[in-house]
Protein backbone atom coordinates (compact mmCIF):
# COMPACT_ATOMS: atom_id res chain seq x y z
CA UNK A 1 0.00 0.00 0.00
CA UNK A 2 2.62 2.52 0.70
CA UNK A 3 4.64 1.63 -2.40
CA UNK A 4 0.93 2.11 -4.09
CA UNK A 5 1.13 6.09 -2.52
CA UNK A 6 4.30 6.43 -3.70
CA UNK A 7 4.39 5.42 -7.05
CA UNK A 8 0.70 7.21 -7.22
CA UNK A 9 2.59 10.59 -6.14
CA UNK A 10 5.61 10.12 -8.79
CA UNK A 11 2.74 10.69 -11.79
CA UNK A 12 2.71 14.51 -11.40
CA UNK A 13 6.38 15.55 -12.01
CA UNK A 14 6.61 12.90 -14.66
CA UNK A 15 3.68 15.01 -16.67
CA UNK A 16 5.83 18.15 -16.19
CA UNK A 17 8.75 16.71 -16.96
CA UNK A 18 7.01 15.42 -20.28
CA UNK A 19 6.30 19.52 -20.97
CA UNK A 20 9.39 20.45 -20.51
CA UNK A 21 10.52 19.91 -23.91
CA UNK A 22 7.86 21.01 -25.80
CA UNK A 23 8.48 24.44 -23.58
CA UNK A 24 12.38 24.43 -24.80
CA UNK A 25 11.41 23.94 -28.38
CA UNK A 26 9.31 27.12 -28.44
CA UNK A 27 11.81 29.46 -27.20
CA UNK A 28 14.48 27.74 -29.01
CA UNK A 29 11.97 28.38 -31.94
CA UNK A 30 11.92 32.16 -31.59
CA UNK A 31 15.44 32.27 -30.06
CA UNK A 32 16.62 31.10 -33.81
CA UNK A 33 14.26 33.27 -35.86
CA UNK A 34 14.82 36.78 -33.65
CA UNK A 35 17.29 37.99 -35.80
CA UNK A 36 16.45 36.60 -39.26
CA UNK A 37 15.14 39.01 -41.94
CA UNK A 38 11.28 39.45 -42.91
CA UNK A 39 11.32 39.19 -46.68
CA UNK A 40 8.82 41.24 -48.86
CA UNK A 41 8.23 41.35 -52.37
CA UNK A 42 9.85 44.17 -54.94
CA UNK A 43 6.51 43.30 -57.30
CA UNK A 44 5.15 47.02 -56.42
CA UNK A 45 2.53 49.01 -59.19
CA UNK A 46 5.14 51.34 -59.63
CA UNK A 47 7.14 49.00 -61.48
CA UNK A 48 3.94 47.48 -63.37
CA UNK A 49 4.98 48.81 -67.26
CA UNK A 50 1.16 49.58 -68.02
CA UNK A 51 0.43 54.01 -67.70
CA UNK A 52 -1.63 54.94 -65.41
CA UNK A 53 -5.33 55.71 -67.05
CA UNK A 54 -7.35 59.28 -67.01
CA UNK A 55 -10.21 58.87 -65.75
CA UNK A 56 -12.57 59.00 -69.10
CA UNK A 57 -10.42 55.80 -69.98
CA UNK A 58 -10.77 54.70 -67.11
CA UNK A 59 -14.50 54.37 -66.66
CA UNK A 60 -15.69 53.48 -70.16
CA UNK A 61 -13.35 50.41 -68.87
CA UNK A 62 -15.76 49.50 -66.07
CA UNK A 63 -18.72 50.52 -68.00
CA UNK A 64 -17.97 47.85 -70.40
CA UNK A 65 -17.46 45.08 -67.88
CA UNK A 66 -20.73 43.15 -67.65
CA UNK A 67 -22.08 42.84 -64.10
CA UNK A 68 -23.50 39.02 -62.84
CA UNK A 69 -26.85 38.79 -61.78
CA UNK A 70 -28.20 40.94 -63.62
CA UNK A 71 -31.98 39.75 -63.59
CA UNK A 72 -31.88 39.45 -59.71
CA UNK A 73 -30.44 42.35 -59.52
CA UNK A 74 -32.99 43.92 -61.56
CA UNK A 75 -35.77 42.23 -59.81
CA UNK A 76 -34.26 43.68 -56.35
CA UNK A 77 -34.33 47.20 -57.77
CA UNK A 78 -38.11 46.75 -58.96
CA UNK A 79 -38.97 45.80 -54.84
CA UNK A 80 -37.27 49.28 -53.78
CA UNK A 81 -39.13 51.44 -56.69
CA UNK A 82 -42.84 49.83 -55.54
CA UNK A 83 -42.18 51.82 -52.27
CA UNK A 84 -42.11 54.73 -54.37
CA UNK A 85 -45.87 55.92 -53.67
CA UNK A 86 -45.32 55.20 -50.21
CA UNK A 87 -42.63 57.12 -49.79
CA UNK A 88 -44.43 60.15 -51.06
CA UNK A 89 -47.08 59.44 -48.67
CA UNK A 90 -44.71 59.31 -45.61
CA UNK A 91 -42.61 62.32 -46.56
CA UNK A 92 -46.73 64.35 -46.82
CA UNK A 93 -47.32 63.16 -43.36
CA UNK A 94 -43.50 65.09 -41.95
CA UNK A 95 -41.50 61.98 -42.10
CA UNK A 96 -37.86 62.37 -43.69
CA UNK A 97 -37.10 59.03 -45.07
CA UNK A 98 -33.22 57.95 -45.27
CA UNK A 99 -31.88 54.45 -47.49
CA UNK A 100 -28.90 52.56 -46.27
CA UNK A 101 -27.81 49.11 -47.39
CA UNK A 102 -24.93 47.79 -49.35
CA UNK A 103 -24.60 49.46 -52.79
CA UNK A 104 -25.36 52.97 -54.62
CA UNK A 105 -28.35 54.10 -53.99
CA UNK A 106 -28.19 57.32 -56.23
CA UNK A 107 -29.71 55.10 -59.20
CA UNK A 108 -32.91 54.30 -56.92
CA UNK A 109 -33.23 58.02 -55.99
CA UNK A 110 -32.98 59.40 -59.65
CA UNK A 111 -35.60 57.09 -60.78
CA UNK A 112 -37.50 58.29 -57.49
CA UNK A 113 -37.07 61.62 -58.68
CA UNK A 114 -38.10 61.34 -62.23
CA UNK A 115 -41.60 59.28 -61.43
CA UNK A 116 -42.30 61.24 -58.28
CA UNK A 117 -41.25 64.70 -58.63
CA UNK A 118 -41.41 65.31 -62.70
CA UNK A 119 -43.91 67.91 -61.53
CA UNK A 120 -42.55 69.12 -58.20
CA UNK A 121 -39.74 71.65 -57.05
CA UNK A 122 -37.03 69.69 -56.01
CA UNK A 123 -33.49 69.88 -55.45
CA UNK A 124 -30.76 67.43 -55.61
CA UNK A 125 -27.60 67.57 -54.02
CA UNK A 126 -24.40 65.55 -53.94
CA UNK A 127 -22.78 64.90 -51.38
CA UNK A 128 -19.97 63.04 -51.94
CA UNK A 129 -18.93 66.25 -53.84
CA UNK A 130 -15.20 67.16 -52.96
CA UNK A 131 -16.30 71.07 -52.74
CA UNK A 132 -20.12 71.09 -51.55
CA UNK A 133 -20.57 73.08 -48.57
CA UNK A 134 -24.22 73.38 -46.50
CA UNK A 135 -23.83 77.70 -48.06
CA UNK A 136 -24.04 76.22 -51.56
CA UNK A 137 -27.00 74.40 -50.64
CA UNK A 138 -28.37 76.89 -49.06
CA UNK A 139 -27.94 79.28 -52.28
CA UNK A 140 -29.56 76.54 -54.33
CA UNK A 141 -32.71 77.20 -52.42
CA UNK A 142 -32.65 81.03 -51.89
CA UNK A 143 -31.51 81.44 -55.70
CA UNK A 144 -33.14 78.92 -57.64
CA UNK A 145 -36.70 78.41 -55.80
CA UNK A 146 -37.07 81.79 -53.80
CA UNK A 147 -35.48 83.65 -56.56
CA UNK A 148 -33.72 85.75 -54.09
CA UNK A 149 -30.38 87.46 -55.12
CA UNK A 150 -29.21 89.07 -51.92
CA UNK A 151 -25.90 88.05 -49.71
CA UNK A 152 -26.33 87.19 -46.25
CA UNK A 153 -24.17 87.43 -43.54
CA UNK A 154 -23.87 83.59 -42.53
CA UNK A 155 -25.52 80.51 -43.04
CA UNK A 156 -27.73 80.50 -40.21
CA UNK A 157 -28.91 84.08 -41.12
CA UNK A 158 -29.51 82.65 -44.37
CA UNK A 159 -31.57 79.77 -42.91
CA UNK A 160 -33.96 82.03 -41.31
CA UNK A 161 -34.79 83.39 -44.67
CA UNK A 162 -35.87 80.00 -45.83
CA UNK A 163 -37.62 79.37 -42.75
CA UNK A 164 -39.54 82.75 -43.09
CA UNK A 165 -40.59 82.65 -46.39
CA UNK A 166 -42.30 79.49 -46.13
CA UNK A 167 -44.03 79.59 -43.35
CA UNK A 168 -45.29 83.29 -45.36
CA UNK A 169 -46.35 81.21 -47.90
CA UNK A 170 -47.76 77.82 -47.35
CA UNK A 171 -48.43 76.82 -50.26
CA UNK A 172 -44.95 76.67 -51.35
CA UNK A 173 -43.19 72.90 -51.08
CA UNK A 174 -39.57 71.88 -51.90
CA UNK A 175 -38.40 68.10 -51.96
CA UNK A 176 -34.90 68.05 -50.73
CA UNK A 177 -32.98 64.72 -52.23
CA UNK A 178 -29.38 64.78 -51.14
CA UNK A 179 -27.28 61.70 -52.12
CA UNK A 180 -24.76 60.92 -49.37
CA UNK A 181 -25.76 62.93 -45.99
CA UNK A 182 -22.98 61.71 -44.59
CA UNK A 183 -20.37 62.45 -47.49
CA UNK A 184 -17.13 63.95 -46.01
CA UNK A 185 -17.94 67.44 -46.33
CA UNK A 186 -21.26 67.56 -44.99
CA UNK A 187 -20.46 65.57 -41.61
CA UNK A 188 -19.70 68.66 -40.00
CA UNK A 189 -22.05 69.38 -36.39
CA UNK A 190 -23.17 72.40 -37.48
CA UNK A 191 -23.83 71.60 -40.69
CA UNK A 192 -26.12 68.58 -39.40
CA UNK A 193 -27.71 70.85 -37.63
CA UNK A 194 -28.65 73.16 -40.17
CA UNK A 195 -30.01 70.20 -42.44
CA UNK A 196 -31.88 69.50 -39.80
CA UNK A 197 -33.61 72.22 -39.36
CA UNK A 198 -34.60 72.52 -43.08
CA UNK A 199 -35.51 69.07 -43.03
CA UNK A 200 -38.11 70.36 -39.80
CA UNK A 201 -39.56 72.72 -42.03
CA UNK A 202 -43.24 71.77 -42.64
CA UNK A 203 -43.50 71.77 -46.40
CA UNK A 204 -39.74 70.98 -47.09
CA UNK A 205 -39.53 66.94 -47.67
CA UNK A 206 -36.09 65.33 -47.01
CA UNK A 207 -35.33 61.90 -48.71
CA UNK A 208 -31.18 61.31 -48.40
CA UNK A 209 -28.91 57.77 -48.58
CA UNK A 210 -25.96 57.10 -46.19
CA UNK A 211 -23.21 54.44 -46.84
CA UNK A 212 -20.68 54.83 -44.36
CA UNK A 213 -21.37 52.26 -41.27
CA UNK A 214 -20.84 55.12 -38.75
CA UNK A 215 -23.23 57.31 -40.14
CA UNK A 216 -26.06 57.44 -37.17
CA UNK A 217 -23.40 58.41 -34.89
CA UNK A 218 -23.75 61.87 -36.61
CA UNK A 219 -26.73 62.20 -35.09
CA UNK A 220 -27.73 62.78 -31.27
CA UNK A 221 -31.39 63.55 -29.74
CA UNK A 222 -31.75 67.07 -30.70
CA UNK A 223 -30.53 66.57 -34.54
CA UNK A 224 -33.00 63.32 -34.62
CA UNK A 225 -36.05 65.41 -33.64
CA UNK A 226 -35.34 67.80 -36.49
CA UNK A 227 -34.92 64.86 -38.95
CA UNK A 228 -37.87 62.49 -38.06
CA UNK A 229 -36.18 59.92 -39.58
CA UNK A 230 -37.93 56.57 -41.46
CA UNK A 231 -34.99 53.83 -42.40
CA UNK A 232 -35.04 52.10 -45.47
CA UNK A 233 -32.63 49.02 -45.96
CA UNK A 234 -32.37 49.59 -49.78
CA UNK A 235 -29.65 46.99 -50.36
CA UNK A 236 -28.68 47.63 -54.61
CA UNK A 237 -25.26 45.27 -55.06
CA UNK A 238 -24.71 48.51 -57.31
CA UNK A 239 -20.85 49.78 -57.77
CA UNK A 240 -20.36 53.08 -56.32
CA UNK A 241 -18.84 54.17 -59.38
CA UNK A 242 -20.15 58.62 -58.98
CA UNK A 243 -19.02 58.68 -55.95
CA UNK A 244 -15.92 57.38 -55.92
CA UNK A 245 -14.77 59.16 -59.01
CA UNK A 246 -13.38 62.12 -57.10
CA UNK A 247 -11.29 60.12 -55.09
CA UNK A 248 -7.58 59.07 -55.53
CA UNK A 249 -6.97 55.98 -57.34
CA UNK A 250 -3.55 54.04 -57.82
CA UNK A 251 -4.42 53.28 -61.42
CA UNK A 252 -5.92 56.84 -63.01
CA UNK A 253 -3.48 60.20 -63.19
CA UNK A 254 -3.59 62.60 -60.86
CA UNK A 255 -4.14 66.12 -61.04
CA UNK A 256 -1.85 67.59 -58.75
CA UNK A 257 -4.48 69.31 -56.94
CA UNK A 258 -5.54 68.57 -53.60
CA UNK A 259 -9.42 68.14 -53.17
CA UNK A 260 -10.85 70.21 -50.52
CA UNK A 261 -12.69 66.94 -48.69
CA UNK A 262 -8.51 65.65 -48.62
CA UNK A 263 -7.59 69.19 -47.13
CA UNK A 264 -10.17 69.60 -45.20
CA UNK A 265 -9.82 66.03 -43.57
CA UNK A 266 -5.85 66.49 -43.36
CA UNK A 267 -6.73 69.83 -41.11
CA UNK A 268 -9.11 68.60 -39.08
CA UNK A 269 -6.19 66.20 -37.46
CA UNK A 270 -4.30 69.38 -36.71
CA UNK A 271 -4.43 71.43 -33.56
CA UNK A 272 -6.00 74.85 -33.46
CA UNK A 273 -2.79 77.10 -33.81
CA UNK A 274 -1.96 74.52 -36.58
CA UNK A 275 -5.38 75.77 -38.56
CA UNK A 276 -4.56 78.85 -37.89
CA UNK A 277 -1.46 79.20 -39.21
CA UNK A 278 -2.33 77.16 -42.30
CA UNK A 279 -5.37 79.83 -42.96
CA UNK A 280 -2.93 82.67 -42.45
CA UNK A 281 -0.76 81.47 -45.28
CA UNK A 282 -4.20 80.90 -47.18
CA UNK A 283 -5.13 84.22 -47.06
CA UNK A 284 -2.14 86.00 -47.81
CA UNK A 285 -2.07 83.95 -51.03
CA UNK A 286 -5.21 84.82 -52.30
CA UNK A 287 -4.50 88.52 -51.97
CA UNK A 288 -2.16 87.67 -54.58
CA UNK A 289 -3.84 85.64 -56.60
CA UNK A 290 -3.46 88.36 -59.36
CA UNK A 291 0.12 88.81 -58.95
CA UNK A 292 2.21 87.25 -62.07
CA UNK A 293 5.18 87.69 -60.33
CA UNK A 294 4.08 86.20 -56.66
CA UNK A 295 6.99 83.29 -55.83
CA UNK A 296 5.57 82.83 -52.51
CA UNK A 297 5.73 84.64 -48.43
CA UNK A 298 9.15 84.43 -47.17
CA UNK A 299 9.76 82.56 -44.18
CA UNK A 300 10.96 85.49 -41.64
CA UNK A 301 7.28 87.58 -43.03
CA UNK A 302 5.65 84.82 -42.68
CA UNK A 303 6.74 84.40 -38.31
CA UNK A 304 6.13 88.03 -38.06
CA UNK A 305 2.32 87.21 -39.05
CA UNK A 306 2.00 84.33 -36.86
CA UNK A 307 3.72 86.39 -33.95
CA UNK A 308 1.33 89.05 -34.14
CA UNK A 309 -1.26 86.67 -34.21
CA UNK A 310 -0.34 84.47 -31.10
CA UNK A 311 0.04 81.53 -32.86
CA UNK A 312 3.91 81.16 -32.44
CA UNK A 313 6.38 81.65 -30.18
CA UNK A 314 9.67 81.24 -31.94
CA UNK A 315 11.04 80.51 -34.64
CA UNK A 316 11.45 76.76 -33.58
CA UNK A 317 7.85 76.32 -33.13
CA UNK A 318 6.74 77.43 -36.68
CA UNK A 319 9.52 75.39 -38.36
CA UNK A 320 7.88 72.25 -36.86
CA UNK A 321 5.13 73.37 -37.84
CA UNK A 322 5.61 73.64 -41.32
CA UNK A 323 7.95 70.45 -41.38
CA UNK A 324 4.00 68.74 -40.69
CA UNK A 325 2.69 70.56 -43.34
CA UNK A 326 5.60 69.52 -45.47
CA UNK A 327 5.06 66.06 -44.54
CA UNK A 328 1.33 66.24 -45.35
CA UNK A 329 2.24 68.06 -48.41
CA UNK A 330 0.20 71.18 -47.81
CA UNK A 331 3.06 73.86 -48.67
CA UNK A 332 6.07 73.33 -50.52
CA UNK A 333 9.06 75.41 -50.00
CA UNK A 334 12.05 76.57 -51.98
CA UNK A 335 14.58 79.58 -51.91
CA UNK A 336 15.05 82.52 -54.17
CA UNK A 337 17.78 84.04 -55.82
CA UNK A 338 18.41 86.55 -53.32
CA UNK A 339 19.08 83.14 -50.86
CA UNK A 340 15.22 83.63 -49.11
CA UNK A 341 13.06 80.83 -48.44
CA UNK A 342 9.60 81.15 -49.75
CA UNK A 343 6.87 79.64 -48.65
CA UNK A 344 3.94 78.36 -51.08
CA UNK A 345 0.65 75.88 -50.84
CA UNK A 346 0.29 73.89 -54.22
CA UNK A 347 -3.02 73.72 -54.42
CA UNK A 348 -5.52 75.93 -56.85
CA UNK A 349 -7.01 79.16 -55.72
CA UNK A 350 -10.70 77.48 -55.85
CA UNK A 351 -9.89 74.97 -53.79
CA UNK A 352 -8.55 77.39 -51.12
CA UNK A 353 -11.24 80.04 -51.78
CA UNK A 354 -13.39 77.17 -50.81
CA UNK A 355 -11.82 75.97 -48.12
CA UNK A 356 -11.78 79.38 -46.70
CA UNK A 357 -15.60 79.71 -46.64
CA UNK A 358 -15.97 76.54 -45.17
CA UNK A 359 -13.62 77.09 -42.44
CA UNK A 360 -15.73 80.50 -41.98
CA UNK A 361 -18.99 78.77 -41.65
CA UNK A 362 -17.66 76.12 -39.21
CA UNK A 363 -16.03 78.25 -37.09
Amino acid sequence: KTQGKVVGLSKTPAKKSKMAPLSNLVEEYFEAHKNSKVLTSDRTLQKLQAPKLDQETLSQLLNKSSTAFDTELKKLNGEHERLFHKWMLLLRLGFSIVLYGLGSKKCLLEKFRSVMLQEMVHVVVNGFFPSITIKSILNSITEEVLDHHGTFRSPLDQLDFIVESFNKDSSMQLFLIIHNIDGQMLRGEKTQLILGQLASIPNIYLIASIDHINAPLMWDHSKLSFFNWLWYETTTYQPYSEETSYENSLLMQQSGALALSSLTHVLRSLTPNARGIFRLLVEFQLENKDNPNYTGLSFQDFYQRCREGFLVNSDLTLRAQLTEFRDHKLIRTKKGGDGVEYLLIPIDNTTLSDFLEKEEEDF
